[in-house]
């Protein structure tokens, strides 16, 4: 179950991060990305271990269609903006280090990054806008934390964390 108090709390959302940042640490060292990375895709065992699942739209790192398809793959919300932008930009394994930040993000908000009437409503926000910042929403969240989950969705991929054991370093 989930812990009781708030700081508990916290602490359970940032070893989900980390929990799920090794996970595709490995994944991307043997340069997979998953690129649907998401709540639904991030399962808890009774032991508390996290189990990354559904890597349906994964492909590797080097295969020419990732990055010139134009297609969009992945669900919205939690799309990176080189994906919501569908193959204006290369796609690589940051947009991973996105989504998880989009999934934190709603862990420790309680509401997802954007919201919108219609899919193409939250793409154009996820491209156009910032997240409003998570203490904003809740003092109560540790700045250190909330900072790692910004980072780990910057608007840019260069500015977010490089690697998923860079953001692991960090939760």
């Amino acid at each position: 179950g989930l812990p009781g108090r708030i700081e508990d709390y916290f602490r359970w959302v940032a070893g989900i991060g980390i929990q799920a940042a090794e996970g595709l640490a490995y994944a991307h060292e043997r340069k997979i990305i998953h690129r649907d990375i998401k709540p639904s895709n991030l399962l808890l065992d009774k032991q508390g271990v996290l189990w990354i699942a559904d890597f349906g739209l994964a492909q590797k790192i080097e295969d020419p269609a990732i990055t010139q398809s134009g297609t969009m793959l992945g669900t919205p919300r939690y799309m990176s903006p080189e994906q919501a932008e569908a193959g204006r930009r290369p796609v690589d394994q940051r947009t991973d280090i996105y989504s998880l930040g989009a999934t934190l993000y709603e862990l420790l908000t309680c509401r997802p990054v954007f919201e919108g009437k219609t899919p193409q409503e939250v793409l154009s926000q996820i491209v156009t806008r910032e997240p409003v910042a998570p203490r904003q929403l809740n003092p109560a969240i540790p700045a250190d934390l909330a900072t790692v989950v910004m980072k780990a969705m910057a608007k840019r991929p260069e500015d977010r964390y490089q690697s998923a054991c860079e953001l692991v370093d960090d939760l």
